[in-house]
């Protein structure tokens, strides 16, 4: 059992996890649905989010209002 106050860290590979992991790999995620995934707060969850963006293929849309959802694109050969 953790200590309380103890905060846990998340790594971007725990992020990445979350995408490859899933049977439908091209589908979108929102920060909320990963933070669920992951059992983190939203803001960490979007924080790594932005973090992977800046250094890897993940790619991000906003879909309305303050919503954005988030996916690794899937390159496909013809």
């Amino acid at each position: 059992m953790s200590e309380p106050g103890r905060e846990v860290e998340y790594s971007v590979e725990d992020v990445t996890d979350v995408f490859s992991d899933r049977t439908d790999y091209a589908e979108p995620l929102t920060a909320s649905e990963v933070a669920d995934e992951l059992g983190c707060s939203r803001r960490t969850a979007l924080n790594k989010l932005h973090e992977l963006q800046a250094s890897t293929e993940l790619t991000s849309k906003k879909v309305g209002g303050r919503s954005r959802v988030w996916w690794i694109p899937v390159n496909v050969e013809n």
